[in-house]
């Protein structure tokens, strides 16, 4: 049976506190667990109170093939529990990079309706309305 490394829950209800613990990985998030490795608080005032790993029985159970979670593994690079695995790199999230053809269409629509406007005589456009001074 496969073994994990992976977050248990605590605290109370908006006040999450987690304990690092080796699990099967066929039990509960919350289930037994084989082992408790630390914990972690991430709303903790101070970096030693938001973090504690025991590294020596953390590199022991990788060594044995323990899965580790993407945040359990966060963690682990933070805290330089394991090296040479660097994290993913960051996306791309700049948005598109060239305008759609929705977008080309609509710039053009907006774009021949200022010109219309523009070229209607003076005595049809619309008056600006101006707002009343309270």
């Amino acid at each position: 049976m496969s073994v994990s490394i992976r977050l248990k829950r605590e605290g109370r209800k908006n006040l999450p506190s987690y304990r690092i613990h080796v699990t099967e990985t066929r039990s509960a998030r919350d289930g037994r667990s084989l082992e408790n490795l630390g914990f972690y608080d991430p709303r903790a005032a101070t970096p030693e109170k938001r973090l504690a790993i025991d590294k020596e029985r953390a590199q022991h159970w990788m060594k044995q093939g323990a899965i580790l979670s993407d945040t359990i593994a966060s963690l682990f690079r933070k805290a330089k529990v394991i090296e040479g695995i660097t994290a993913k790199p960051a996306r791309d999230r700049d948005g598109r990079k060239k305008p759609t053809a929705t977008a080309k269409r609509r710039s053009a629509a907006k774009k021949l309706r200022a010109e219309r406007k523009a070229a209607r005589p003076a005595h049809r456009r619309k008056p600006k309305v101006e707002e009343k001074k309270k």
